[in-house]
């Protein structure tokens, strides 16, 4: 049986719980460290309910099938670290301000341990499984960027900044985030980047970020 790590299971052991909810948060701790060791095609529903300790009826009676228990997965490890719902709070910031913010928390998400790795098999399984990589797209990245597409928007509407095209500003941002440093992460070419390391790169991007679309910069100095 896959053991779970105290993370996982501090929550399963909270009184008060409906049984139903208790089951089901054992199913997502349990589904989350397969998925992670071993992908999405080596990962079985009849492996998740071992590690879990229920039966695949009552996997099935939370999640319609495995496809959809990944999905919720990936939202959920999204979730923990930066929340797409949560973006619009940074609005109530300057500009500056909150995209250091976000940015920190964005930057500790993509280069996690686990967002790495999973990328990493997303990548090996696209050719053959391309529906589950789009599942992965659609609850992982594409909500992120479409939260912060709406944030840009905002700011946008204060007059913080001046932006043509935010779909692709929003692009940018992210290309800025991950950039070189990414690459030789995701190919095992350098460690990932240290706490400092990541801090320094976020405050380069947000720099060069709103070189481009700040709309006062000159108010960033007073």
């Amino acid at each position: 049986m896959i053991a779970l790590t105290t993370d996982q299971t501090k929550t399963c052991s909270a009184t008060g719980r409906p049984k139903d909810a208790l089951k089901r948060e054992r199913i997502l701790a349990a589904a989350t460290a397969l998925f992670m060791q071993q992908g999405y095609e080596l990962t079985s529903v009849e492996a998740i309910a071992k590690a879990a300790d229920v039966s695949k009826l009552t996997i099935y009676s939370h999640f319609t099938n495995k496809t959809e228990l990944f999905r919720v997965v990936i939202e959920q490890c999204c979730d923990q670290l930066a929340a797409p719902e949560s973006f619009i709070a940074y609005a109530k910031l300057p500009v500056k301000q909150g995209l250091l913010q976000l940015g920190a928390s964005l930057a500790v998400l993509i280069y996690s341990n686990d967002a790495i790795h999973l990328q990493r098999i997303m990548q090996s399984e696209a050719m053959q499984h391309a529906e589950i990589v789009k599942v992965f797209y659609e609850a992982g990245p594409q909500r992120v960027k479409l939260a912060f597409t709406e944030l840009l928007s905002i700011w946008q509407q204060q007059e913080q900044l001046d932006i043509v095209d935010i779909n692709r500003a929003t692009e940018q941002f992210f290309s800025l985030l991950k950039g070189e440093v990414y690459v030789k992460a995701m190919l095992l070419l350098s460690p990932i980047p240290t706490a400092d390391e990541i801090e320094q790169h976020v405050q380069s991007t947000v720099a060069m970020f709103l070189a481009t679309y700040q709309a006062n910069p000159i108010m960033d100095q007073l």
